[in-house]
């Protein structure tokens, strides 16, 4: 607030503005606490699947945007009303994976996109994707429901491996958009905004078992 000029969260945007407390419930774990007052999609932005609790954690993600990475023992923000009535969270989704151990990574990894995912599509598909087949029945022309393996052939490196399937040539596979280059910025994109940047995945392979062609996605952006 100070770099803003802002001296008091009043001065903040809606929803922002209604922040009564901000404390600390256990290790890692933050919990802000907003007005009864709290009205879901006062601006009228919200897509017609999204609810509160979707509001709220995008609400928890920026709030972990903005100290997350100067505070690497954090893992979760959580946003609620007063009276607990709407509440919504946004978490690293860590494991406590040792770093050495690259299968552990790896599944890590893998853990905090689907997590990401949920936060995403959770509400889209009306209940928690907890395998990848609940995502295929909700978006099958998506490639990222065909997933099959993610492994780590190094430290800070990510393979993973999709089956063929009606993905291919359809909604997210296109002349100007190739299936396994969607794959590839969107994992990373989503992996990296969970994991502090210690802990990220610098580059994302992505392949398609059976085919030659492959995806390269870097920390810094596309492979060239």
């Amino acid at each position: 607030m100070a770099n803003s000029g802002i001296k008091s969260v009043k001065g903040f945007l809606y929803p922002y503005n209604l922040i009564d407390s901000w404390e600390s419930t256990e290790a890692g774990h933050l919990r802000i606490t907003i007005a009864n007052s709290y009205k879901f999609n006062q601006d009228g932005s919200a897509q017609r699947y999204e609810t509160a609790t979707d509001e709220l954690r995008t609400m928890g993600l920026i709030m972990f945007e903005s100290i997350g990475e100067d505070s690497p023992e954090l893992e979760k923000v959580t946003v609620q009303t007063a009276n607990g009535s709407r509440t919504g969270s946004y978490s690293r989704a860590r494991t406590g994976a040792d770093p050495s151990d690259l299968d552990a990574w790896a599944n890590e990894k893998y853990v905090q996109w689907l997590d990401a995912m949920n936060d995403t599509y959770e509400s889209l598909c009306g209940k928690r994707i907890k395998k990848l087949s609940d995502y295929r029945s909700c978006i099958p022309t998506d490639p990222h429901a065909y997933v099959e393996s993610v492994s780590a052939p190094a430290r800070g490196e990510l393979v993973v491996k999709l089956v063929p399937g009606i993905w291919q040539n359809n909604t997210y596979d296109t002349p100007t958009m190739s299936g396994i280059d969607f794959v590839s910025s969107n994992m990373s994109l989503k992996i990296n905004g969970k994991a502090h940047s210690t802990e990220g995945v610098d580059k994302l392979t992505v392949l398609v078992v059976g085919e030659d062609d492959s995806s390269v996605e870097t920390r810094f952006g596309p492979e060239e």
